[in-house]
Parts: structure tokens; C-alpha cells; sequence
């Protein structure tokens, strides 16, 4: 009697990214080849492929396009697909209406840059093909680019409000995250550090930036570790070291959606899973509210076990994004703070060292006390600090709630700001390096990365440049850890007299 052969199944790119979450979590190959029906050899090969699978449907435009995907076949010009789906999702965040004709459109102009097949014609037939290679359901966007303004974030705001009290949502159980670029060496231009770094041979600029993305609740009462992105995969000042927040790496120090969906599924969902067991609401649902931007994947693909992604519009985020009202700036400013504190107590009492204490400073600092200071500063944000920044996205839902608002006043931040900057104009002048350095040029210091959103805004040409090369960064060296090690050419005619 011959055995019945098993039906050939090609699992889709979704069972496999659900196939590598289940085995994640302690699943055996042998249980979950049942489920699925295929042999323990397909789930092998699956965890082989993981880091390729995850990469693949990340880049897909919802999870739409991981549950008809079967295959990771790709196209005949990557560089291409590539080029236009960045340019693609770069619009889609900002807004602005796009539709197939200006799709193919784009495309016939990138392939044409890239130096492409000739014949290549972008008809309806490669535009079906695209659309469904990435998952985009539709592509006649409607509306216009808007720009921020106070009308539609009104609309928002009601419509937040009402999505909160009809799904019964607890604001203990309502976050946001958002990411930010940090220039975690920097110091004001007019120091004597900048002034060496710039005229003494082997001294590179301090401007060694990072990105990193803090989360927290809506009440001030639970936020989420931090996660910070470099470019080594193998920082050699994390060597036998443990630090204090969750650390990926990306060849330019960018948030992409990668990593955003490692961040969401193994960081994310188990810390706010304990925060639920804390508090004893696991039957509770989540919410996490997100900015569009080009590096988050479509919110479908992100919805699971009880948790649930909501996107602002693109035209309201600066006006309502908790993040971005104040507890960024207050991270960045309080990071700052550390940083002069820091050089603070590497000083000494001898005159000939003091001049050169910033440089030492700068020689000897590493991203790993990088990384305990931005974890300093994240945690010397207040709770009420992290309340009032949703008093513009929830003031509806306050009003209808009948809840008085005194408490939740915005502080006196032009006041703060004074006093932040006589404190660092003082430390500078204490260290025998304020030199020509003044309040402008503190405050220019301090917002030197406020338009930093963590992600590229870039231009064709950047487009075409980054599909044609992929730097890559050394995992055993790190430059942002070597701060100006090239060998001496001699001093300046200046220094030498």
C-alpha cells in the first residue's frame, strides 16, 4: 500500500513572517510544519531565510501585499523598483496626490537616469505588476499636499476622540513614538573644541549623528526603552559592555521599516504586555498613534494581538504629535546638559590642560557613553512633561469628558530657556572655552538637529545614488567612537608660534 503524497502548499510571505514570529516565541519546526502543512525541511529553510523574509516584507506597502506575495522573485531591474518605491513612499507621507500616470511617469524618468533598458515603457501591465509586488491597494490618492494648519487638526482631534470612546481605548493604554537625528558629540561652533577641530591637522568635525526614537504613554506614566541607530553593526565600545537601551544598526544611521517592525514586535508589544500585567488590564486594547513617514510600515501590517497602529495626517503632525510638543526638545536639551557635565568633571586644575580638556574630552568619550547619557536625559523628562504634550491631540476628548484642563497648562518654556542657557553659557566660561561663544550661538547649538526627523528627505539624484551604492560600515570599527585619530601633519603656524 503506497502512501498518499502530501499536497504541494507554497506558503505566502505573511505565513513565513508569522512562521519566524511563532518560533520566536519557543514553536518547534516539527508542530509548526503541521499547522501549516508542509515538512520540517520548509520550516528550516524559512529559518535559514529569516533576516532575507523580514528585509522582503518590510518593504512591502501593507499587509495586503504579504498575504498575496508567494515569492521573493525579483525584478529584472531592482534599481529601478527600488528608486521609485522610495520616491513612492517619500510623497505618500508628505501627502501629496499620486496616481498610476505620474507613477509610470516617474518611473520611465528614473530608468532613464539609472541608464536602464531603452525599451522599457512602463505600460499598464508593469505598473499592475509593481502595484502588486509592494502591496499598493490604490494609488489615486486623494486630496492636496496641505500644509499644517490649525482647520484640519481640529478635524483629527474630534475624529481621535471618537475613535478612543468607541473602541474603548484607556489613555494608560495609548502611546506614541516618534524618532529624531542627534548630533551626540557636538558642541557650540564658537568653542575652543570647534576652533581646534577645524584648524588642527586630524581633527574631524564633532557632528557624529545618531538617530533615536523614545515612546510613551498618554499619561505620562509608562514610557517604552529607547531605541537608538547607528551605523556599526558591532560598536567596539559595547564590546563586554551591557547598555542601557535597545541599539540597531543602519548604514546611514536611519530609521527604516526594518527595523521599525523589529522595534514594534520585540520591543514594543513585551513591554507594554508587562505594563498590562502591572496593571492588571490585559484585556485592555492598545493603541499606538505614529507619524506618516516614508520608514513605518502600513498600519494593517502592524495590527495584532489586541494592539492597533493609527497614522496622523501628514499635515497635522507638527501641530499634534505628543512627541513632538516640547519632549524631544526637552530629551535633546537635557542630553546637552549631560554632555557639558560630563566635560565638567574630565577638568583639571592645570592651565596648559585645561586648554586641551574639550579635545581629550572628545578623544575619549564613545558611543557607549553616548548611549547612558541619552538614556539620562530621556529618563530626566518628567511624567507631566509627557501628559501636557497630548493636551493638543486629546483636548476634545477632555472637553467632552468635562475634565478640567488647569493642570495640564504648557509650561513657561521661554523662561527655561533662558535659564538653560545662562547654566550652559556658565559651564563653558568655568571650562576656559566659551570664547567668542554666545547666547545665539547656545541656542543654535540646541536645535543644531531639531529638523531631524530620523529618516531621509532626499532628492532623485540622493534616490539614485543610494539604490547604486550601498556603503557599508565595518562591524568591528565604528568612526562615531574615533573621534579624529588620523596620524598628524604638525601644527599650525598659529599654534607653532
Amino acid at each position: 500500500m503506497s502512501l498518499s503524497k502530501r499536497k504541494r502548499v507554497v506558503l505566502s510571505i505573511k505565513d513565513k513572517v508569522d512562521i519566524l514570529e511563532r518560533m520566536k516565541k519557543g514553536e518547534s519546526a516539527q508542530s509548526l510544519s503541521v499547522v501549516y502543512g508542509v515538512g520540517k525541511s520548509t520550516i528550516s529553510d524559512i529559518k535559514k531565510q529569516s533576516s532575507e523574509i523580514l528585509t522582503f516584507a518590510s518593504k512591502l506597502d501593507c499587509d495586503a501585499g504579504c498575504s498575496k506575495r508567494k515569492t521573493m522573485k525579483r525584478y529584472a531591474n531592482e534599481c529601478l523598483a527600488e528608486a521609485l518605491f522610495t520616491w513612492f513612499s517619500q510623497k505618500r507621507s508628505f501627502g501629496q496626490p499620486i496616481n498610476g500616470p505620474l507613477v509610470c511617469e516617474k518611473a520611465l524618468d528614473f530608468n532613464k537616469k539609472l541608464g536602464s533598458d531603452p525599451k522599457f515603457s512602463a505600460s499598464q501591465g508593469w505598473l499592475d505588476k509593481f502595484k502588486s509586488r509592494h502591496g499598493i491597494r490604490q494609488l489615486d490618492i486623494q486630496g492636496e499636499k496641505l500644509s499644517a494648519d490649525s482647520s484640519s487638526a481640529c478635524g483629527f482631534v474630534t475624529r481621535f476622540s471618537e475613535i478612543l470612546r468607541e473602541d474603548g481605548y484607556d489613555l494608560e493604554l495609548v502611546y506614541n513614538a516618534d524618532e529624531s537625528g542627534l548630533f551626540w558629540k557636538s558642541l557650540p561652533s564658537k568653542t575652543l573644541a570647534s576652533k581646534r577641530e577645524v584648524s588642527a591637522p586630524g581633527y574631524k568635525s564633532s557632528k557624529d549623528r545618531v538617530t533615536v526614537m523614545v515612546c510613551a504613554n498618554a499619561t505620562g506614566s509608562h514610557r517604552i526603552p529607547m531605541l537608538l541607530i547607528g551605523k556599526s553593526k558591532n560598536p567596539r565600545a559595547f564590546k563586554n559592555a551591557k547598555i542601557p537601551l535597545v541599539y540597531k544598526n543602519q548604514s546611514r544611521a536611519w530609521m527604516d521599516r526594518k527595523i521599525f517592525v523589529d522595534w514594534y514586535d520585540n520591543t514594543f508589544i513585551p513591554e507594554v504586555k508587562k505594563f498590562l500585567e502591572q496593571v492588571g488590564k490585559q484585556s485592555k486594547p492598545v493603541l499606538l498613534v505614529l507619524d506618516n513617514a516614508p520608514s513605518h510600515p502600513d498600519a494593517e501590517s502592524l495590527t495584532r494581538d489586541g494592539f492597533k497602529v493609527i497614522y496622523l495626517p501628514p499635515n497635522v503632525t507638527s501641530i499634534l504629535q505628543p512627541m513632538d510638543q516640547s519632549v524631544i526638545e526637552t530629551m535633546k536639551r537635557n542630553y546637552r546638559k549631560q554632555l557639558l557635565r560630563r566635560l565638567l568633571l574630565k577638568d583639571n586644575d592645570d592651565e596648559k590642560e585645561k586648554a586641551d580638556s574639550v579635545i581629550a574630552f572628545f578623544k575619549s568619550i564613545n558611543l557607549k557613553d553616548g548611549c547612558y547619557m541619552v538614556v539620562e536625559a530621556w529618563n530626566l523628562v518628567s511624567p507631566s512633561t509627557l501628559k501636557k504634550a497630548w493636551n493638543k491631540l486629546l483636548k476634545k476628548y477632555y472637553d467632552d469628558l468635562n475634565e478640567p484642563t488647569v493642570d495640564l497648562l504648557p509650561l513657561n518654556e521661554r523662561h527655561e530657556e533662558t535659564e538653560l542657557v545662562t547654566e550652559m553659557l556658565d559651564t563653558l566660561e568655568s571650562l576656559k572655552v566659551r570664547k567668542d561663544c554666545d547666547e545665539e550661538d547656545v541656542l543654535k547649538w540646541l536645535n543644531s538637529d531639531a529638523d531631524d526627523q530620523g529618516f531621509p528627505i532626499v532628492t532623485d539624484e540622493e534616490i539614485i545614488e543610494s539604490v547604486l551604492s550601498d556603503p557599508i560600515v565595518d562591524d568591528e570599527e565604528e568612526s562615531v567612537d574615533d573621534c579624529a585619530l588620523e596620524p598628524p601633519t604638525g601644527p599650525s603656524h598659529d599654534e607653532a608660534l
